[in-house]
């Protein structure tokens, strides 16, 4: 076998495990915070969702934006011992990083609780900042292994890390849900999980670092304020593109609960609104994992195909990656639309503020075709054009939230953020140079609308129909019940209606994850 081969076939491999360790992750981050909720209130769920988006910052540092960066400025070095010299100098600069966002947040930890407007949040911000000390040895030794098509390292410390993340934080939940600890106390061992679970993942990255690395040569590759640039800049603008909605997440701490008590309501009570507010974005992650887990096998050859000047296969790529993007997620955010008081139910106990959650969820279909578009823009090296689109985003949602909130209240919240999203897609299709030509744009268009509208009758008139003949009392199994006969029918429904009026091409059918195996039978 040929060493091109051989290399291409290791970094299918690696790619193949970074995947599936990242779904894995994923699926996990999703699904804890529903027992976690169910233990600690809406009110402890508030307080750990307020300083949940820094934790989402440190970990796009730690595990997506940085090492991606990382891994291409090491790829690029001739020797292995100029590779090992840049990861000292990556190291240096990040640890000195890390180590002024760890005192600033110990330092003006009163100071952000204050402009979140909750002055107890100090302790659990404080205990947040010490996954700032982890991270630039996480993030530098992920890149890496990652630059040298050794991807179990990062695959392996990602899954620990998640777990025991995970079981630290259910572990605090429960403690404080049988001894009745205050809420905030909860929250504090909460998020010391964190700095827990990122010393078990650097465990697993150093043993490999002793095998593969060793000592560290102390030759100077790059000069640092050279280095320190394009860490800021170029990964800086990953980091931005990974954690939109983690962004606009923490625009919603320091905006949402200020809005609602300007709107009349209570410290109280606007707490719990904002927790009720917070399950939303529970459901978005669980939307997104699913919708967006497949397209990453196909951005790689999508930029091979472009520098290489292949560019109808560049769109042919492109455009089956955004059209089956858009098909599964529309069905994804009709069918929580549809069964939201049930899932709302089943998950948490409740049906408060549906239509809320409801309008917060169709941020899973624009955040998708954000998110495809930004990659596609990467892929071509438009970075500027998707890193400013997403700070013009961020800033109108930082404008508006508050003044909606107050106005219509929890619902204002949902609102904003989906304005926020609808803007930053719009600036990325207008200042981009790549305009990407959608196949059958109008006519796909109309068919997916008309297929999400029945889709959304037939649920809704069947979820009124069947609910009346489940003679059981308790709430919550009659909406599991009910959402084990609604969701396959509705999902059946979606693709047979899909078919019959030809949304996809057969070539695209092929994509769609699950389906394509079932689809010609």
């Amino acid at each position: 076998m040929k060493n091109s081969e051989k290399k291409l076939s290791a970094l299918m491999k690696g790619a193949m495990l970074l995947s599936v360790a990242s779904l894995i992750s994923k699926i996990l981050s999703a699904f804890y915070r529903v027992p976690f909720q169910n233990l600690v209130g809406n009110v402890g769920f508030y307080i750990y969702q307020q300083v949940y988006p820094i934790y989402g910052i440190g970990m796009t540092l730690a595990l997506t934006g940085l090492p991606i960066f990382i891994s291409r400025v090491i790829a690029e070095q001739d020797s292995e011992m100029n590779k090992k010299a840049l990861l000292r100098q990556i190291l240096i600069t990040l640890s000195c990083f890390g180590l002024v966002i760890f005192i600033g947040l110990q330092m003006g930890a009163f100071k952000v609780a204050q402009l979140m407007g909750d002055p107890n949040l100090v302790g659990i911000i404080r205990a947040i900042s010490w996954m700032f000390l982890f991270m630039p040895f996480l993030a530098s030794f992920r890149g890496y292994f990652q630059a040298i098509l050794f991807m179990k390292p990062t695959a392996y410390s990602q899954v620990i890390e998640q777990l025991m993340r995970v079981s630290v934080i259910l572990i605090a939940a429960y403690i404080g849900f049988i001894n009745h600890l205050s809420p905030y106390t909860v929250g504090k061992y909460a998020m010391l999980a964190v700095p827990i679970a990122e010393a078990f993942s650097l465990a697993v990255l150093l043993i490999y670092y002793r095998k593969n690395i060793g000592k560290l040569p102390k030759i100077k590759q790059l000069a640092y304020p050279n280095l320190t640039k394009q860490l800021f800049l170029e990964g800086g603008t990953l980091c931005l593109l990974a954690s939109i909605m983690v962004l606009l997440q923490l625009v919603d701490s320091f905006t949402v609960r200020k809005g609602l008590v300007l709107s009349g309501l209570s410290l109280f009570d606007s707490q719990v609104s904002k927790g009720i507010y917070d399950r939303g974005q529970t459901l978005v992650q669980l939307g997104l994992v699913f919708a967006t887990s497949f397209s990453t096998a196909i951005l790689p050859s999508l930029s091979q195909s472009y520098k290489k000047k292949e560019y109808n296969s560049f769109n042919s790529i492109a455009n089956e990656m955004m059209r089956v993007s858009i098909f599964l997620t529309v069905a994804i955010t009709t069918g929580m639309i549809s069964l939201m008081p049930m899932i709302n139910q089943l998950l948490f106990n409740s049906q408060t503020e549906n239509h809320t959650l409801s309008i917060y969820c169709l941020s899973i279909l624009i955040t998708t075709i954000i998110t495809i578009y930004s990659s596609i823009l990467q892929s071509v090296d438009q970075f500027k054009v998707a890193a400013f689109s997403i700070m013009a985003g961020l800033l109108l949602k930082l404008i508006i939230t508050e003044y909606l909130t107050a106005q219509i209240g929890i619902m204002g919240a949902s609102i904003s953020t989906i304005v926020s999203l609808l803007f930053v897609l719009s600036l990325e299709l207008y200042f981009s140079k790549l305009k990407l030509k959608i196949n059958d744009k109008v006519s796909f268009t109309i068919k997916i609308v008309l297929n999400a509208m029945i889709m959304l009758f037939i649920e809704i008139l069947l979820s009124n129909i069947v609910v009346e003949y489940i003679p059981i009392n308790s709430l919550r199994i009659k909406a599991l019940i009910l959402l084990l006969i609604l969701i396959p029918i509705g999902i059946f429904s979606f693709i047979f209606i899909a078919k019959k009026i030809n949304i996809l091409s057969d070539e695209e059918w092929k994509s769609v994850p699950i389906i394509n195996k079932f689809i010609n039978k």
